[in-house]
């Protein structure tokens, strides 16, 4: 392989590579009993959250910069809550800087009263 074959080569597998890492952050995450789900669509930068289940509870999804000691909580980016499972979720689109690292959280709520919190890194 000539020198330039594989600095080409390099390149494209570079490409490849951060291809893969951009897609990396969409993940959804569920309410631990199963009620509902917050799920990242990082084209477009779109939180959604539905509540799938008639319990008097909504589902409410967060977008966070996680807190290196205590990676369950972190600064809220974005916040999105579905009160009721009507069959119809609710989302909202912020653009977030791809060099941040973010997770999503979902939980139960009801009032101020926050429950079955689940949540996952994205990136």
């Amino acid at each position: 392989m000539s020198r330039a074959g594989g600095v080409f080569a390099a390149a494209a597998m570079g490409v490849v590579l951060s291809a893969g890492v951009a897609g990396a952050a969409n993940g959804s995450v569920s309410v631990s009993d199963n009620s509902g789900y917050a799920s990242w669509l990082e084209n477009g930068d779109t939180l959604t959250v539905c509540d799938s289940k008639a319990d008097g509870w909504g589902v409410r999804g967060y977008i966070y910069r996680p807190y290196s000691g205590d990676p369950a909580n972190g600064t809220v980016l974005i916040k999105v809550s579905d009160p009721s499972s009507d069959g119809k979720c609710e989302a909202v689109s912020e653009n977030i800087d791809e060099s941040i690292a973010i997770s999503i959280k979902v939980c139960n709520y009801k009032g101020s009263s926050i429950i079955y919190c689940e949540h996952k890194r994205l990136r």
